[in-house]
């Protein structure tokens, strides 16, 4: 017998994306999951308009990754023309790079806290709530759009960072009690250890980076290992699990938003004095750039002739696709199955918007 699970709006990265299940009794014995990597029609959205138009695109390619879109392109710009932004600059975009990873990690755990039918959703979505809010208002509502290649548009108000700092200093205490209560919780674990294991040699083989190849194990992290912006001064610590399962997965989510958290109060009392944009002329050559999004790598490639922007490519780590899937998924209980695809974390904005697959041909 054949299912069909839509996966919309369970997670908010996902968008009508489908599950075919094939299920005898309650297991799943066959999977068809086919997200599709773009044909690179977006990146070329990104060579129209010249550098203005290019970084609106950038913002726009997906709304839960979208300041560490406009980072990597920002970086890459910066790199062809052998520009280095302020200090100060790298600073706040690392604050706000932070500020989208905690915020898009909360997500996923409310949303994988809403398919466990926990109490813990609606404490997990008010800190979503409230970590967009901290961002919004210390960029002038629209984070991403503080960032430009050379720095930053404006300097965040001496007011603007001490809020955010306070208010992170409020958030961090109630984030610390979430872990410390739910990650030994004898429902939680007897729900999700074990589920969805998947092991280290197979994260490594499929190529996977991020939060999901860190819970098996996998210790990458381009922030820690190829540190850019403000990263080779201030860099979080390494979050890692061993099980590669669905409590494994959402461990690190947990860690990870905290000590992003941390990082962020860390950069707010050491932030350095002085301007925050140098001038970037557009070069000829081809510059590359990769960071860490909240799901894994960013890549992103810009071509130029001096005049123009003539080829822009966006590479993104693997996320759950068919292979993915049915090595998480097939013998999986139809039970689990919502539990398992929750926890992987994909976004199809970014996948539909990608030119390919880093690790991947």
């Amino acid at each position: 017998m054949k299912y069909q699970l839509t996966l919309h709006p369970v997670a908010g990265a996902w968008h009508s994306e489908r599950l075919t299940l094939t299920i005898q009794g309650e297991r799943i014995v066959d999977v068809e999951y086919r997200p599709s990597v773009g044909d690179g029609a977006y990146a070329r959205r990104l060579m129209q308009g010249g550098i203005t138009g290019a970084l609106q695109a950038a913002r726009q390619v997906c709304p839960h990754c979208h300041v560490a879109h406009t980072l990597a392109f920002s970086l890459a710009i910066e790199q062809l023309a052998g520009v280095t932004a302020p200090l100060r600059a790298q600073a706040v975009r690392v604050i706000l790079a932070e500020l989208e990873r905690a915020t898009s990690h909360i997500n996923t755990l409310a949303a994988l806290a809403t398919a466990l039918d926990l109490t813990d959703a609606a404490r997990l979505s008010r800190l979503t709530t409230r970590l967009g809010l901290i961002a919004l208002k210390l960029s002038g509502n629209d984070e991403a759009a503080l960032i430009r290649p050379g720095g930053l548009l404006a300097d965040p108000s001496e007011s603007a960072l001490a809020e955010t700092a306070q208010a992170i200093n409020d958030l961090l205490p109630r984030m610390i009690a979430v872990a410390e209560q739910s990650i030994p919780r004898h429902s939680l674990l007897a729900r999700t250890v074990d589920i969805g294991v998947l092991q280290p040699t197979a994260a490594r083989q499929f190529g996977l980076a991020g939060p999901l190849a860190r819970a098996s194990g996998v210790a990458t992290d381009v922030r820690i290992q190829e540190p850019y912006a403000a990263y080779n001064i201030l860099a979080p610590a390494l979050v890692t699990e061993e099980g590669g399962d669905v409590h494994s997965r959402a461990v690190v989510l947990l860690l990870e938003a905290i000590e992003s958290l941390r990082l962020v109060v860390r950069w707010l009392q050491n932030l350095p004095i002085g301007n925050v944009y140098e001038e970037v002329p557009l070069v000829a050559g081809e510059a590359t750039v990769t960071v860490e999004a909240p799901r894994g790598s960013l890549r992103y490639t810009v071509r130029s002739d001096g005049q123009r922007l003539t080829g822009v490519e966006i590479g993104i780590a693997p996320q759950l696709d068919r292979l993915l899937a049915r090595s998480l998924l097939q013998q999986a209980a139809v039970d689990d199955v919502m539990l398992i695809a929750i926890s992987t974390d994909p976004c199809t904005a970014c996948w539909q918007s990608a030119t390919y697959l880093i690790g991947r041909s």
